[in-house]
């Protein structure tokens, strides 16, 4: 009798203890509480932007805020799908990067959270859907068949990425996916369009004149090459000389620290990237006084400026080189290198993937048109990329006799928002690979920040010297 009411008993203090409230529910900060509870509220009915942005703003100053809390994460991916939300509403590309690069960041910087794949999977659906990039798209998707395939997103994953699989058809299958079925198109009609000119008139190549590597290529059409290949040559040292034939120096630089504010950039291996661009900035701001250059910043402080901001600032400092500093991360962790950009379009798709993240914060779609133009300004392109090469060189050589064993990144192009709209020779320097265990180590040592600003402080002087020589 007494056995068995101490077993009723027990099994009620049992049930009672499992009802009652999880210790880690009660640990949660109470600020990220309040923005789960405000976030639950905007998924019912209709909700403005600004809505959306503020509860987005809630769960950022909550992971901020909260270094030391183990469910870290969970703020992080929240912040990603508010700002998804937001995107919903405006149906702006901007918005739908930046909830994107939110999940990534959850990813990089949490990569073995139960939220992991849950981020991964809204990502790829943000671009395939909103951002039309579907390759992204799929690699996400792969990634979560690979790395979670017990998650409860690999099902669903599968599933979507066979439907994406699927879209393109017949043509698909033929030839390496419908882009590819779209280039052969593409060519044929070429090819009809330059059969149907065959038999024109002999005035007609006059009037539309093959490239001039096409020409070069016909022996029977040498007089008309010529003409087309002459000015060839005349434009390049214009290009490539304008700086100096015009009597210019260098005398101001403006030294941009990327990201800063509630917005980290990479962290990885006790890195933060807000951080140490900001202290190598400084540290070559330093170097360049001393050397009697006037320097000028578009931050001096942890503090967050949008890209434009950034572009603005440069551009009202009437700077003489703009040089943007940042610490790199991929998800290949055997990455390592220092890097120089200018502004280009991107060649590889290890830059693309820089550049959309780098991106994420930037600009309206409408602002296409005048990112294309930038870019296409030789003149300026020339020079920058000119910057770029001494850059990279005598921070790799400065490095090396140091000791340090650095993977030369190369120079690179990528559209890079924050170098678009500068009335000056502009580039960005990536110092390194925090998501790299051994370059990380390197880039949290004072000295070696010291050193890597040292040598691009040697590249900006030896292109200074180099154009006043010209």
């Amino acid at each position: 009798m007494f056995r068995r009411f101490f077993l009723i008993l027990f099994c009620f203090i049992m049930a009672f203890l499992m009802c009652a409230p999880a210790p880690s529910m009660a640990a949660n900060p109470p600020d990220y509480e309040r923005a789960k509870a405000q976030l639950a509220r905007l998924h019912i009915g209709r909700h403005s932007a600004a809505e959306w942005q503020a509860c987005a703003d809630a769960f950022r100053k909550a992971y901020d805020r909260n270094p030391k809390w183990r469910l870290r994460s969970a703020a992080l991916y929240r912040y990603g799908v508010a700002l998804e939300g937001r995107a919903r509403v405006t149906r702006s590309a901007a918005d739908a990067r930046r909830a994107a690069a939110a999940y990534e960041q959850t990813v990089r910087s949490y990569p073995d959270s139960v939220l992991a794949d849950d981020a991964l999977f809204r990502a790829a659906i943000i671009h395939n859907e909103q951002l039309r990039s579907p390759a992204r798209a799929r690699a996400h998707l792969e990634r979560i068949g690979s790395r979670y395939p017990k998650s409860d997103h690999a099902a669903p994953a599968a599933s979507y990425l066979a439907k994406m699989l699927k879209k393109p058809g017949k043509k698909a299958e033929a030839k390496q996916g419908g882009d590819a079925a779209k280039g052969i198109a593409h060519k044929k009609q070429e090819t009809k369009k330059k059969e149907a000119g065959k038999p024109a008139p002999k005035k007609e190549p006059a009037k539309k004149a093959a490239p001039p590597q096409e020409k070069a290529r016909k022996p029977a059409s040498k007089k008309e090459a010529a003409p087309a290949r002459a000015p060839a040559p005349k434009e390049k040292p214009i290009a490539r000389n304008l700086a100096a034939q015009l009597g210019l120096a260098v005398r101001t630089v403006v030294i941009d620290a990327g990201h800063g504010g509630h917005d980290p950039g990479a962290v990885h291996h006790g890195v933060v990237e807000k951080d140490v661009n900001l202290d190598v900035a400084k540290r070559l701001g330093s170097i360049l006084k001393k050397r009697g250059y006037a320097v000028k910043y578009t931050r001096e402080s942890n503090k967050w400026l949008a890209l434009g901001d950034r572009v603005r600032k440069g551009k009202n400092m009437r700077g003489d080189l703009f040089i943007s500093i940042h610490v790199n991360a991929c998800e290949n962790t055997k990455a390592s290198g220092f890097e120089t950009y200018i502004l280009d379009f991107a060649r590889t798709s290890s830059a693309s993937r820089l550049a959309t993240i780098e991106n994420a914060n930037s600009s309206r779609l409408g602002d296409m048109d005048k990112i294309v133009s930038e870019i296409l300004r030789g003149a300026r392109t020339a020079e920058s990329r000119r910057l770029a090469d001494c850059i990279q060189s005598s921070a790799l050589d400065h490095l090396r006799r140091q000791k340090y064993k650095v993977h030369d990144g190369g120079v690179k192009g990528a559209p890079f928002f924050v170098l678009v709209g500068s009335t000056m020779p502009s580039v960005l320097v990536e110092i390194g690979y925090c998501s790299n265990r051994g370059e990380a180590l390197r880039l949290k040592d004072p000295k070696y920040r010291q050193y890597v600003a040292q040598g691009i402080a040697n590249g900006i002087h030896g292109y200074a010297k180099g154009l006043a020589a010209r």
